[in-house]
């Protein structure tokens, strides 16, 4: 693998493909980001403001803005004009009086009676998008803010006083996706306190070991069981269900953690991560077509299992075999860093087969356009079909493939464990 070759593909194609269609995409008048397009990226079917991607957008902002400051990209002035003016457009129209963030607003951040307190999701990518903004210009007061509704996040989540669309999750159930988004997030505040030098970084650290024993206790030898139930006898679809992408995005999550804490048993749990994410990759992949499934059995194939009739169970049964964006581009980033921690040639191998599917699947064949078509059936072809949020998402491709580049350029070779 030729690290410095490969460095710059990602380059070549975040700067061809992903930063000119999500430069068109800036609300240079309110601030924010129009999110609203068809899967081609062709049509922009509403002007709707989603606080999920709006702080996802900051993020990526701010990543791409640290780019340039290190030579790597060039942008539009644009950018660092419109920074200011989303931070500020999340700050004063998606925060709710008791703190809570709303869940999506008109483009001039009008709030809308039937988008308000819905996601703890948005919540926490409202903090993701102001601990960037709080690292990079060092804003104490943004910094402030950021944590202030993380604690407010936490405490929720412990009395259970909370709602989590576009996934409901029944209270009879522990959902995976609760302490994996609490690690990123910790994760995101504990980077910018460190810049800070806040001494609350010592609290994110004991927080992330926390989330990180949390997700650990959803294990199996092999697998991440994505839903929990409170009886330990009951086995249902929502139980048996594997989801391979949001398996390979956790595992990157936890091991961003421990490498952030020391963590004392990095190199024990990673060989644990290790097994886990070979469980996902080979139940997950489609021997036919190729690509990840959305989700599966947790035996493989099909997701099966007795029905409650849950909003969930229909997503899973829905859109079980299509081949989705996201799992595909954390596939890419956390087979590479397994590769670079262990220096295993099978992770270089299972990251070339990614690599393989991936950029022959999901760029937008119209250049004009650019981005991915980010939706497809099994079989790779474009569908137009809402599977979250009604949204093209301007974030986890782009977030892989920093990762991807400055993963590549921290040393000649992969490391060994």
């Amino acid at each position: 693998m030729d690290r410095k070759q490969l460095r710059q593909k990602y380059i070549e194609h975040l700067t061809k493909d992903f930063i000119p269609f999500w430069e068109k995409a800036i609300d240079a008048q309110y601030g924010g980001v129009f999110t609203c397009f068809s899967n081609d990226g062709s049509e922009l079917v509403s002007e709707h403001k989603y606080t999920w991607s709006q702080g996802r957008f900051l993020w990526v902002m701010e990543a791409l803005l640290s780019l340039q400051d290190e030579g790597l990209i060039s942008l539009n002035d644009k950018w660092r004009a419109n920074f200011e003016k989303t931070y500020q457009f999340l700050v004063h129209h998606t925060r709710m009086e008791n703190g809570h963030i709303v869940f999506a607003v008109k483009r001039n951040g009008e709030k809308m009676a039937d988008q308000m307190d819905t996601s703890i999701f948005a919540d926490c990518f409202f903090v993701i998008g102001v601990s960037a903004y709080a690292r990079y210009t060092k804003d104490r007061e943004a910094f402030a803010l950021a944590y202030a509704t993380y604690e407010l996040i936490k405490e929720r989540i412990r009395t259970r006083n909370f709602r989590s669309e576009p996934y409901p999750v029944d209270k009879a159930y522990t959902s995976h996706s609760i302490p994996m988004i609490l690690i990123n997030v910790a994760e995101e505040l504990f980077t910018a306190a460190n810049t800070l030098h806040d001494p609350r970084k010592e609290t994110l650290k004991t927080d992330m070991n926390e989330f990180l024993n949390q997700i650990l206790q959803l294990t199996t030898e092999e697998r991440i069981i994505e839903m929990k139930h409170e009886n330990p006898a009951v086995e249902n679809l929502l139980t048996a269900h594997l989801n391979p992408g949001h398996t390979l995005e956790s595992i990157w999550f936890m091991i961003h953690s421990m490498q952030r804490t020391d963590h004392p048993e990095y190199y024990s749990i990673v060989q644990k991560l290790e097994r886990i994410a070979s469980y996902a990759i080979d139940k997950g992949w489609d021997d036919v077509y190729g690509g990840l499934f959305r989700f599966v059995h947790k035996d493989g194939g099909k997701p099966r299992g007795t029905e409650e009739g849950s909003t969930l169970e229909k997503l899973i049964i829905d859109t079980w075999d299509m081949k989705l964006w996201w799992p595909h581009s954390e596939a890419l980033y956390t087979t590479l860093l397994l590769y670079d921690i262990t220096g295993k040639i099978k992770w270089a191998n299972t990251y070339a087969k990614m690599e393989d599917y991936v950029f022959a699947t999901f760029p937008n064949y119209d250049k004009t356009i650019g981005e991915w078509i980010q939706i497809r059936n099994r079989q790779g072809e474009p569908m137009e079909k809402v599977v979250a949020l009604p949204v093209k998402d301007p974030f986890h491709i782009i977030r892989n493939f920093i990762l991807i580049i400055r993963l590549l350029g921290e040393h000649d070779a992969p490391r060994k464990i």
